[in-house]
């Protein structure tokens, strides 16, 4: 063996530790240095550094610092954080929507950028060669299983992204079962949650409805009754965005929020133009959202959004009277147990109006069914244009109607039944109407331990009166008019009543 060959191999493995050992100290004025490389040979990479908010200053010292460690002689390189921290790098990378083979090439920059902080110093030195070899064969060895343990993590976040994928599938498909299952409100929400915390790998959840101006929770996962309100503050209907992102074609919208507590997906539930509700799934882990999570939490949203609509149609056709648009007979009987319930517990005051359509077989008789339909959605727009918010008017029989008027005493009662006979006369003169339309109205008010069976039962009494009072003044009108002469041709004449 040749001993100068022997001690300028020496020299060279001393004199490349001293020099990595130097650079290393300051390990962020090397990341800068070697930032400026990548930004030159790898500009995407800034780019997208610049929109995640990544600091890619210390991601460059990092990645500088392991390099300038492989350098030294005088260190047991730990394999195993180094090569975790690449997979990591990998990992993120790969959510991000970056290419392997620009991952690659940027390891690469910064063996490069390694190479020159180490040639500076010495540049013109003895052994410069000798040492700039040596560098570059570790630096090598070092660079290979870096990228193997960096494409390792970015496949492995690509495989668990498609087994992400699948079960979303298997989760969209689920909920469109149920959604077309059920029109249940709540089994909705629930389905939803349940499916779309799985698929996306999520531990908690809520779903708003909306109701006018305002959203009330349907239902929750992974939340006691105390944190409710708190996670709506949050994440809920009323919360600040931190993106926001059409789903697509998707009508609903889904928008990511970061908190405190939370990181979470937040979706408006829209259908034909109209938002029916909120979605919100979040974890308080570190999540980093896709776009394809939020591509699935669209497809989500817009079927939820598609049932409840669906759900609530049904619950209100199952509720009203298709021709009045009045409550029908069932939900006015629901409306009044519930009423009694309150006027009993609060010691507030309840009457009942019933109002009857005098003669609607005359005008059926007459003019049609479709006349008889006109008479009682004239009576019932009348109706809902008299009565107050606050009260239920219901279509309880073919041309029965009923009210249900919570704090109300019979005096307003009977100013309400007075203000009704007027309302429907002026109605039928404004149609023109060839028969005129006639109501009876019966009163009653809810006494100390009654039913609301007791109540109606009072009202419909009392609106039997009022018919037969009705009938009275009309046949006593029809014999106190006076006779009409009319002179036939032939100079005649004959006597004919009033009516």
């Amino acid at each position: 063996m040749n001993p100068g060959a022997e001690s300028g191999g020496s020299y060279a493995v001393d004199v490349l530790a001293t020099l990595a050992s130097g650079l290393g100290v300051d390990s962020l004025e090397s990341g800068r240095k070697a930032l400026e490389v990548v930004r030159v040979r790898s500009p995407e990479m800034i780019t997208l550094s610049e929109l995640t908010g990544e600091d890619l200053v210390s991601t460059s010292a990092g990645f500088i610092e392991m390099f300038l460690a492989s350098l030294r002689s005088d260190l047991e390189l730990p394999w195993g954080d180094f090569e975790q921290r690449s997979r990591d790098y990998g990992r993120l990378r790969a959510a991000q929507g970056l290419p392997l083979e620009s991952l690659i090439d940027v390891l690469a920059v910064y063996r490069r950028a390694t190479i020159e902080l180490i040639s500076r110093p010495i540049q013109g030195k003895p052994h410069y060669d000798e040492i700039i070899a040596l560098a570059q064969g570790r630096l090598e060895d070092v660079t290979e299983r870096l990228t193997a343990a960096l494409a390792r993590g970015y496949l492995e976040y690509i495989d668990e992204e498609h087994r992400a994928r699948e079960s979303e599938m298997y989760g969209l498909a689920a909920i469109v079962t149920a959604m077309g299952r059920s029109l249940d409100l709540a089994e909705t929400a629930e389905v939803a949650l349940v499916e779309s915390l799985a698929a996306l790998r999520l531990s908690t959840g809520a779903v708003w409805l909306r109701e006018r101006s305002s959203h009330k929770v349907a239902h929750t996962v992974g939340l006691d009754n105390d944190q409710v309100d708190e996670f709506g503050r949050q994440v809920g209907p009323h919360a600040k965005a931190s993106a926001s992102a059409a789903g697509g074609r998707s009508e609903s919208q889904v928008d990511r929020i970061s908190t405190r507590d939370w990181n979470a997906l937040r979706a408006q539930l829209r259908v034909k133009g109209r938002t029916v509700g909120m979605m919100t799934v979040a974890t308080v882990q570190d999540r980093l959202f896709s776009t394809s999570d939020m591509l699935f939490m669209a497809a989500v949203a817009d079927q939820v959004a598609i049932a409840i609509d669906r759900a609530r149609q049904f619950a209100n056709e199952a509720r009203t009277d298709h021709l009045t648009g009045l409550a029908n007979r069932r939900e006015f009987e629901r409306v009044m147990e519930r009423e009694v319930a309150l006027a009993e517990r609060h010691k507030r005051r309840l009457s009942l109006m019933m109002i009857d359509v005098d003669n609607l077989k005359r005008i059926n008789d007459r003019m049609g069914h479709s006349a008889g339909d006109g008479a009682l959605r004239l009576v019932a727009q009348q109706l809902q244009r008299v009565v107050r918010a606050s009260d239920v008017g219901a279509r309880v029989g073919g041309d029965e109607f009923a009210v249900a008027m919570p704090e109300t005493d019979l005096e307003r009662a009977r100013d309400v039944a007075m203000r009704l006979r007027r309302a429907v006369e002026h109605g039928a003169l404004s149609m023109r109407s060839p028969e005129h339309v006639e109501v009876s109205v019966g009163i009653a008010a809810l006494g100390p331990g009654q039913d609301w069976q007791t109540v109606y039962q009072a009202a419909d009494a009392d609106l039997y009166q009022d018919k037969r009072r009705r009938k009275t003044v009309r046949r006593w009108q029809q014999e106190d008019k006076p006779a009409v002469r009319i002179f036939g041709r032939a100079g005649g004449r004959r006597r004919v009543s009033g009516a």
